[in-house]
């Protein structure tokens, strides 16, 4: 008897011993498991980080950009911008009516090209338009399309003043500072494949394309961020100087946007064009760095 109940509870032992290491071997697979899942997301953490850094400034793969001086990683290609512009200016025209008055249309169109020629960026057609309405507003779209409206062309009395919101347009082209909102509007994981050369770029356009026609619009309206209007000022007072325009038109205008952003009722532009003192001191300095690089 009792040599059979020492064999039963060496028995016991033994399994006890088997459950052991069984739970010891889960252990060390539980502990592997965990580790496997964290090694994985700091794996894709990591690669997220590479890909954003990739997109955003990769210095070895992206385009030199006269304009900013600097490489950038633009994958919407020139033919598809000016399509994109094609396809917003049918779109403007079914909400605004342009001006028919040929003297204000042939002015802004002469100053337009003039400046446009001495514009960084050469690989598209810029094109200047009138909107007949009477608010404070000048904007551009992709592939090279300039708008001023009707209203602000009233409170500018020279072609120098003229000159100064058309060059801050262009600027805004030549840094490519339009496309890249459209570039933004697309989402991660589709840049993260074109990175990967899992899809066609034509894709991207494509989807941009599937905006609303309130989407795209809500994206030309919106407002560019502060290193962008003052790269777009410091553009424009380099395009003012080699088309041979007074850089004091430059000044003037910034003081009639100022001037006119007194009251209740503020324009769209100096909603979406803010810091105004901050710009006027701004250009001031870049007039005086173009004179001493240029004289």
């Amino acid at each position: 008897m009792n040599v059979s109940e020492l064999t039963k509870d060496q028995r016991l032992k033994t399994n006890d011993r088997g459950s052991s290491i069984k739970d010891k071997r889960q252990g060390v697979k539980d502990c592997f498991s965990l580790f496997r899942f964290h090694l994985l997301k700091i794996f894709c953490l990591w690669s997220l980080v590479f890909g954003l850094f990739f997109l955003t400034g990769c210095a070895s793969l992206g385009t030199y950009n006269t304009a900013t001086g600097r490489r950038e990683f633009i994958i919407i290609p020139t033919s598809s911008e000016v399509v994109m512009g094609q396809d917003i200016h049918r779109d403007i025209l079914k909400e605004n009516e342009l001006s028919n008055r040929q003297d204000q249309i042939e002015r802004v169109r002469r100053v337009g090209q003039r400046l446009a020629q001495v514009s960084d960026r050469q690989d598209y057609q810029y094109r200047f338009f009138v909107i007949e309405k009477n608010e404070i507003n000048a904007f551009t779209t992709p592939g090279g399309n300039v708008y001023i409206y009707s209203g602000l062309l009233d409170k500018l009395k020279t072609d120098d003043q003229i000159a100064a919101v058309l060059a801050h347009e262009i600027g805004h082209c030549a840094a490519r500072h339009t496309i890249k909102k459209f570039q933004a509007a697309v989402s991660y994981d589709l840049i993260g494949n074109i990175i990967l050369s899992q899809v066609e770029t034509s894709d991207q356009i494509k989807r941009i394309a599937s905006l609303s026609s309130g989407a795209v619009m809500s994206l030309v309206f919106s407002a560019y961020g502060r290193k962008d209007e003052y790269e777009a000022d410091r553009l424009g007072v380099r395009y003012m100087y080699l088309a041979d325009y007074d850089l004091q038109g430059m000044i003037e205008t910034l003081q009639v946007l100022k001037q006119e952003s007194k009251g209740e009722d503020v324009p769209l532009i100096l909603r979406t064009h803010p810091y105004l003192n901050d710009r006027l001191e701004a250009v001031k300095k870049e007039i005086d760095n173009v004179k001493t690089r240029y004289e």
